[in-house]
């Protein structure tokens, strides 16, 4: 008799704890993820579920299994909201995972146009120099047919006027390339048979001294061909400016 009775408070135990769940059934949304109806089935009626009326006692319920199959619902509800902080974490780490995914992926791309503009950078350059390469062989190989034909041809070697007026912006590099070539074949301690035209531009020393008196006043008394190449360019440079390409009567014509 004892053991009846405690197992009709056991039921009664369920029974109230199935009851206190029973507002989170009606206010929990079925379509929504770990819902009690998507999880537990409550969709489902139950079995031979008892009519229970509003002036019924409890204690009165006969069927064990209609009571074991609620708690077992309640059970399966309490165990699908249990598991959202889980599943809120693994959306959170996918949403950071996604954004780590994107930046790296932006990155890859900034670094491969970086690459591809560095890449057009040496082309272009390369491309630059190669024409600059041709345009210097083009001149030499001018000058050797100038020196060609005049050793085969005699005649006057003055052709440019003196007093020419400089081209803005000034010649080359090329271009005065092809000057000291047509000079001095480049050399900027050529002297010429006479000794009277020195360095790589033959500067004469009264022409040097005059410009350098003018411009490079530290030059002046220094011999044509024992100065620094930067110093006969910078003079070269200033004479040119000065007069013009007129003041080389034959190489002059190398330049603008």
């Amino acid at each position: 008799m004892a053991e009846f009775a405690i197992e009709r408070w056991r039921l009664f135990v369920v029974a109230l704890a199935t009851i206190a769940a029973l507002p989170l059934f009606v206010m929990e949304n079925p379509s929504s993820t770990g819902s009690l109806i998507g999880v537990a089935d409550a969709s489902r009626p139950l079995d031979n579920a008892p009519v229970v009326d509003s002036t019924s006692d409890w204690t009165t319920l006969t069927s064990t299994a209609d009571i074991v199959n609620l708690a077992d619902r309640a059970e399966a509800w309490h165990v699908a909201h249990s598991n959202l902080p889980t599943v809120k974490r693994l959306a959170e780490a996918a949403r950071i995972h996604e954004a780590e995914a994107i930046v790296m992926a932006r990155e890859i791309v900034l670094a491969e146009f970086a690459e591809r503009e560095a890449l057009e950078a040496v082309l272009a350059a390369k491309r630059k120099e190669a024409n600059r390469e041709a345009e210097r062989v083009r001149l030499r190989a001018e000058e050797d047919d100038r020196r060609a034909t005049a050793i085969s041809t005699p005649g006057p070697t003055t052709t440019i006027p003196w007093d020419t007026k400089p081209a803005d912006g000034g010649p080359s590099a090329a271009q005065w390339e092809a000057l000291r070539y047509c000079e001095a074949t480049g050399d900027y301690t050529a002297v010429n048979p006479t000794g009277r035209y020195r360095g790589a531009y033959q500067f004469s020393t009264t022409t040097w001294d005059w410009i350098a008196g003018l411009y490079h006043e530290h030059l002046v008394g220094v011999d044509p061909a024992a100065a620094a190449p930067a110093d006969q360019d910078a003079m070269a440079n200033s004479l040119y400016n000065l007069r013009g390409r007129g003041q080389w009567p034959v190489c002059g014509r190398y330049l603008p």
